[in-house]
């Protein structure tokens, strides 16, 4: 926690500039913010704006625990604003007086980003190790990590697609931590040379939780990274990952055809295999066979045959994919197209009356093609099966219970290609968002139907380059463009647009 800022003393501090001598604070702004608030942040609120926000003057505007703080301290959407820090500590001594002195000794901060767990010495094991996935759950993470270290085993949550330090284990204790969650997936608690692969299965207040385990050896002990796989959270509802309405429709057109390749694209934690999940959902029914193979199974679907990889006895994506075709499919899904032979298989299959669904490791959409040539495909079979590419990312929502317009500069607006007059927003965080200012996450974009053109420029081993030229011009909507809508759209923020896309121009 960080430590309070207190105000020095006011024979020591210079003169405050003329520019700041004006600011005027009614009584009534003035008693939204303690004393005791005002010297632990060292901050002054100032005035509402004309959108009902509370300026606050503030030394450093870009202080985010403070800015949270304000927010939920109270209630109002804050605007900073910077002043000098001299003018600022004589500004808090004018008009709080003597009690921002006398009571900056005692005031502590209360509001942390994250609630950190804390465990008593005298906690079992069980304890622990319940109430760090019990936590895991509560704040919707999708990972937890387990890092082992020299003095300590750091435990972080990936909370919407970013990693949060949550607490820490004392290294006396992390042994009997480890062999608890080894106990719990079914692995072999004295191995600890290799690594191991586990699964627990618990119910969470009704809801189906699947958890993979995974070990992994270091230079500290070992390293855990447990799955968390919340069936009664997933969302099955392909009108629900982001694609705007156009982009969409063309999407349902391509998953109704009785043939052909529907490729998504894009790096590791993309979202596409929930996407791929989103597809297989909305086309079942029990006139037609679905049929998956992947690796691992993420969520049982009911209705649809899904399969394993399992490299031990044989049974890889290729082999499966063979096996399957003798299973009279309709509808086949392939969790990836790894090597040529697995891509070959998947075209013929869409080659003699069935859809296949797959994924690729590209960056963008009109890349798909030319890895798939790469991959020793011919180009004819390429041209003759893809129907559509996908490619997509994950960014942050901006938490709808904090939610405030964010200052941002023109020239930041114009490398955005963004107007002067455009409104960005950000969350500054509340007790909904777990003090993070975001809640949840949407998909972005690039929706590439393969029409006669494309086909054309595929046969012909056009670069990835000349397919986006052609793509653009028949309208595609580029992963770029997808980003900045949602930015506009107060949906996701700066920062998380950059973190995925490169915007800036």
């Amino acid at each position: 926690m960080d430590a309070i800022q207190t105000i020095p003393d006011i024979k020591n501090t210079p003169d405050i500039p003329a520019e700041h001598t004006e600011y005027s604070i009614s009584h009534n702004v003035l008693t939204l913010i303690s004393s005791q608030f005002a010297q632990a942040y060292f901050v002054i609120p100032h005035v509402f704006d004309s959108k009902g926000r509370l300026e606050v003057l503030m030394s450093d505007p870009d202080d985010l625990q403070a800015i949270q703080a304000l927010q939920m301290h109270t209630g109002k959407c804050i605007r900073p604003k910077r002043i000098e820090k001299e003018a600022l500590q004589k500004l808090i001594l004018e008009h709080y007086g003597e009690r921002a002195q006398e009571t900056a000794a005692v005031v502590k901060r209360s509001e942390t980003i994250v609630r950190k767990l804390t465990f008593n010495p005298s906690d079992t094991t069980v304890v622990v190790v319940n109430d760090i996935i019990h936590e895991a759950i509560r704040l919707r993470a999708s990972d937890i990590h387990l890092e082992p270290f020299e003095l300590e085993m750091t435990v972080r949550f990936r909370i919407d697609g970013v990693l949060q330090e949550i607490t820490a284990i004392p290294k006396a204790r992390v042994p009997e931590v480890i062999s608890r969650i080894k106990i719990l997936s079914r692995m072999d608690i004295a191995e600890k040379r290799r690594s191991q692969d586990g699964r627990i299965r618990i119910n969470e207040d009704g809801r189906d939780v699947d958890i993979r385990a995974s070990t992994l050896p270091t230079d500290f002990g070992e390293k855990m990274v447990l799955r968390l796989l919340d069936k009664g959270s997933f969302d099955y509802n392909i009108g629900s990952i982001g694609l705007e309405p156009k982009r969409l429709t063309q999407f349902k057109r391509a998953i109704q055809q009785p043939n052909g390749i529907i490729l998504l694209t894009g790096p590791t934690g993309s979202g596409k295999t929930t996407t791929l999940y989103g597809v297989i959902n909305h086309i079942r029914k029990p006139g037609i066979n679905i049929s998956t193979v992947e690796d691992p199974i993420e969520y049982n679907i009911k209705g649809v045959n899904q399969t394993q990889v399992n490299l031990s006895t044989g049974m890889t994506f290729a082999n499966s994919l063979r096996t399957l075709l003798r299973q009279d499919p309709d509808v086949i899904m392939v969790g990836e197209m790894r090597d040529q032979e697995t891509a070959e298989i998947s075209i013929r299959a869409s080659l003699t009356g069935h859809l296949v669904l797959s994924t690729l490791h590209t960056n963008d959409a009109p890349s798909a093609a030319s890895r798939l040539i790469d991959m020793g495909v011919e180009p004819y079979l390429v041209s003759s099966s893809v129907t559509m590419i996908i490619a997509q990312r994950l960014v942050r929502r901006i938490c709808n219970n904090c939610k405030c317009e964010k200052d941002v500069s023109e020239e930041i607006k114009k490398g955005l290609g963004l107007s002067a007059a455009a409104t960005l927003y950000k969350g500054v965080g509340c007790s909904a968002c777990a003090y993070t200012g975001y809640k949840g996450r949407t998909g972005i974009f690039e929706v590439l139907p393969v029409s006669d053109n494309i086909r054309s420029l595929i046969n012909k081993k056009a670069y990835a380059a000349e397919i986006r030229a052609a793509a653009l011009a028949e309208g595609m909507v580029t992963l770029r463009e997808h980003a900045i809508s949602k930015l506009t759209d107060g949906e996701t923020t700066i920062e998380e647009v950059l973190r995925e896309v490169a915007v800036l121009v």
